[in-house]
């Protein structure tokens, strides 16, 4: 297959380890935006909002709450989805999982400083198992990301399987289950992208650091929403669409 965008490397990489990073995949101009974005939700909102619609807020004792989900850009934001609805997105996302695109689903996820809990192991396919066709997903840095800032971890060569998972402390894998000495930490810095493949196991530290960290994630899928899925999630509008084929 001729690649678009992605080097051979990258491809090679997300085969055999189920990810693969784009170092400066968004420009300086992008960052701003999505920066800016993510203020403009938290002021939008309040304290008193419910996680119903995915909006989620922390609250540390007495300080003030802290919005660390913003959930639909993609679908609220015209900004955000010329970013990452644009040619140059896609053809990375076509390189991965081929010609018909659609969204899944996106959101901001914001770790404070000192805070913001941890994310254990899990694959991003067991929380809507019923959409098993060909997905990734592509989580961006606004903010570096680092083990200490709340960074991801990854489980190289995790992607053959669905594995089993429970309510634990999260909906997760049993961690005791894993071979946790192959982890390893993305290191990324403003702007780089992570292709995740939805079978990948990873995790997300709690950031302990003195700084924020924000990320921008995209849930892309290869077939529309359909009427009998369970999952709310997807669209029926196409992002790129394979032409279909001729017959002979």
């Amino acid at each position: 297959m001729t690649l678009k965008a992605l080097t051979a490397a990258q491809a090679e990489q997300f085969s055999r380890d189920g990810y693969c990073i784009v170092p400066g995949f968004l420009s300086p101009e992008d960052i701003t935006y999505i920066k800016a974005y993510y203020q403009r939700a938290a002021a939008a909102e309040s304290a008193s909002a419910s996680a119903a619609d995915g909006t989620a807020w922390d609250q540390d004792g007495s300080a003030a709450p802290v919005l660390r989900r913003v959930p639909a850009p993609f679908d609220n934001d015209a900004g955000f989805r010329e970013i990452f609805g644009s040619p140059r997105v896609l053809d990375h996302v076509e390189d991965l999982m081929g010609p018909r695109i659609y969204l899944h689903s996106s959101k901001l996820i914001f770790k404070p400083a000192r805070s913001g809990r941890r994310k254990p192991m899990h694959q991003d396919l067991a929380y809507w198992t019923d959409l098993s066709a060909r997905q990734l997903t592509l989580w961006c840095a606004i903010d570096p990301a680092t083990p200490e800032r709340g960074g991801i971890e990854l489980l190289p060569g995790s992607h053959k399987q669905l594995l089993p998972h429970e309510d634990l402390d999260d909906y997760q894998v049993r961690e005791n289950t894993l071979d946790l000495s192959t982890v390893e930490a993305a290191v990324m810095e403003p702007g780089d992208a992570l292709f995740l493949d939805v079978l990948t196991v990873h995790a997300s530290a709690r950031n302990r650091s003195d700084h924020d960290r924000l990320a921008s994630v995209v849930n892309y899928y290869s077939e529309p929403k359909n009427a009998t899925q369970v999952s709310r999630y997807g669209s029926t509008r196409p992002l790129r669409d394979a032409p279909l084929p001729q017959n002979s």
